[in-house]
């Protein structure tokens, strides 16, 4: 059949193509509303990092320990028995920056405790979604070696249905966390110049979803394809009434 032939099929019987038009539509509309709903992810980077700022510098001055002169030489007669104050002299030293490594790999643990989600609930109330946090290029291999990160930086990963509770949920917990710090260190009465600081870097947030709407669309064209097909059958099969052309008459 050509495509005219098709056109006036469909037309003849125009109620099954609509019907096949509501029905693709209904099919494609219940598997699009059964597929999953996107997740958003948001991704904290953070900064482990101390008051002296040790990967800002190339030397860093460590105080020595005070030493005594030796008593002055004697003089004629009398031996001077006074001895002079002890005099400090300062170095130059490479940074120190495995200890800031070495915190970077433990406060994940940290970060997902219970003391930490109480505080921030308490603080911004609570927030829809999971949380994890990793050292940053850290890894366990196959058989459960765990080989920690070279840089003090700590990833806090979020994960929600919505975009703004990823963002929230990453960004209250690293702010959670960081007052936990502040309140532990002068709880310990550490010095301003020995405490370790948390700072924020950035706040990536990605979407990803397994949903697709390739498929509703390619059902619903199949089952109106399969309609219309209904449609030029029943036009084929319906009964055709031939004319008959009217006898000639013939003179006498």
């Amino acid at each position: 059949m050509d495509a005219m032939s098709v056109g006036a099929a469909l037309l003849r019987f125009w109620w099954i193509a609509v019907a096949g038009v509501a029905a693709g539509a209904a099919a494609g509309l219940g598997l699009l509303s059964r597929q999953p709903a996107p997740v958003y992810t948001a991704n904290a980077t953070v900064l482990v990092t101390s008051a002296s700022e040790p990967y800002l510098r190339t030397a860093q001055p460590q105080p020595a320990a005070a030493t005594a002169a030796q008593p002055a030489a004697s003089k004629g007669k009398k031996a001077a028995a006074k001895k002079s104050a002890p005099q400090s002299r300062t170095t130059v030293s490479t940074p120190n920056t495995q200890v800031l490594v070495n915190a970077a790999n433990l406060y994940p643990l940290l970060i997902e405790s219970g003391q930490i989600k109480r505080l921030r609930e308490s603080v911004y109330g609570k927030t829809p979604g999971t949380l994890t946090a990793t050292a940053f290029a850290s890894a366990t291999n196959t058989y459960g070696v765990y080989h920690p990160s070279p840089l003090p930086v700590i990833v806090v990963k979020a994960t929600s249905q919505h975009a703004d509770s990823a963002s929230r949920l990453a960004v209250f917990t690293v702010r959670a966390f960081r007052s936990w710090i502040a309140q532990q260190q002068q709880r310990a009465r550490i010095p301003a110049s020995q405490r370790i600081g948390i700072e924020q870097l950035r706040v990536r947030v990605t979407s990803a979803s397994s949903s697709s709407r390739a498929l509703p669309i390619f059902v619903g064209g199949v089952i109106l394809l399969a309609f219309c097909g209904v449609a030029v059958l029943a036009d084929r099969l319906r009964p055709r009434r031939e004319r008959v052309p009217a006898a000639s008459h013939q003179p006498v």
